[in-house]
């Protein structure tokens, strides 16, 4: 089977870890998949795509609307011949469905990938979903919530949850070298909490910084780490004292090592407006074993159980957030059983390769459909004679 995957960047991101972990997957199951990856943009933060045995190829956009991108699409179409186009974003949907028209292969779209709360047509990213939804094949998304607060058909969209390789919490580095590298000296008995998101307004530092910055004046034993990057992080960093600047409250950037990082982590943190798809740091966080705080709704209910794998807040509430660390902190029983139910949740139903035997039964379900098409536009239907008095 060829596919060709087109997405708008590789840059960090869980949609872009996802997309990679899924090709890499798919080429080991050693089943003839032949893959054409294409990137429109020059901006590549996970380089283990030029070690993949595929196709892989940029072609960066001059604006937003370079529409010569539809050709050079069109190009690639016409000449690797894929089975199945697959997009994974709004930019990539936009410009590959425009390049497949009068082509007509089999279309994927992955368009949705959060849980936008009160979605109408008049609302740019509602429209996009219902337009990419109507004309593609099928659409994926990774939460039964996105699909809801799109009001997407049933009969052409499919939930695919996220997949996390497990080995990525092997052979990680030396817990002493973590601390001395992130905290700049040992943990000892601190409690930390991290968060992994980046600093755009769909997640809610604010909230989390008017929480942490309470609980650090309280308990000089509470550390921060805020990991990630975005056009708000100059601005939160601001908020801060400057006593707990780089002491208590961290400002770590884009890290490539959240897995050790999360060895020296006691809690995982995602606060964020109510419309989260399926987030791959609370998946990252259970799958170190560490209990989660999150704000509720959306895709984040289908992950987090309240009271069993962690604790889900009301939105804006930086009270709730204070309370919860409290619990946690002060029952460690507690923390550890909520930390190894969701590792053991985690392993049980998100592992990488359940998630490419989802897209795979797709893919095959959806080739299946393509050739029962064809085949009923070639029978004849069969000649029969009239007969009749004179």
């Amino acid at each position: 089977m060829k596919i060709l995957m087109v997405i708008n960047c590789l840059c960090k991101g869980g949609r872009e870890r996802r997309l990679l972990e899924l090709i890499r997957e798919l080429k080991q199951k050693d089943q003839g998949y032949e893959i054409y990856l294409v990137a429109l943009n020059d901006r590549i933060d996970y380089p283990v795509v030029y070690d993949l045995p595929i196709n892989f190829k940029i072609i960066t956009k001059k604006d937003k609307k370079d529409f010569s991108l539809v050709f050079k699409l069109r190009r690639i179409i016409k000449e690797f011949n894929p089975d199945i186009l697959h997009s994974w974003d709004t930019m990539s949907s936009a410009y590959l469905t425009v390049a497949n028209l009068f082509i007509n292969k089999t279309l994927v779209n992955g368009v949705i990938y959060n849980a936008a709360q009160n979605s109408d047509w008049y609302e740019r990213d509602y429209f996009k979903v219902k337009l990419f939804t109507a004309i593609s094949d099928i659409t994926v998304a990774n939460s039964k919530a996105g699909i809801k607060a799109f009001k997407a058909s049933s009969k052409k969209t499919i939930c695919i949850y996220n997949g996390i390789n497990l080995k990525r919490f092997e052979n990680l580095k030396p817990v002493r070298e973590v601390e001395l590298d992130v905290l700049k000296k040992e943990k000892g008995d601190h409690y930390i909490g991290t968060m992994v998101a980046a600093f755009e307004n769909r997640k809610d530092y604010d909230t989390l910084l008017a929480a942490a910055i309470r609980v650090c004046r309280s308990n000089k034993k509470m550390i921060f780490l805020l990991i990630g990057q975005g056009t708000n992080r100059d601005r939160l960093m601001q908020l801060v004292p400057p006593e707990m600047l780089n002491n208590q409250i961290y400002f770590l950037g884009v890290r490539d090592d959240i897995e050790s990082i999360l060895q020296i982590t006691d809690v995982g943190l995602l606060i964020t407006a109510p419309c989260e798809g399926l987030s791959n740091s609370i998946i990252e966080y259970m799958a170190a074993g560490k209990p989660v705080i999150a704000t509720e709704g959306g895709g984040t209910d289908e992950l987090v159980q309240d009271g069993v794998t962690g604790f889900l807040i009301k939105n804006q509430n930086s009270d709730e957030i204070v309370n919860k660390l409290e619990v946690l902190m002060q029952d460690p029983h507690l923390a550890a059983t909520l930390g190894e139910n969701g590792s053991k949740w985690v392993r049980e139903n998100l592992d990488v390769r359940k998630m490419t035997d989802a897209y795979i039964n797709m893919y095959s379900n959806l080739m299946n459909k393509k050739k029962r098409k064809s085949n009923t536009k070639l029978k004849i239907p069969a000649m029969t004679a009239q007969t009749g008095s004179i």
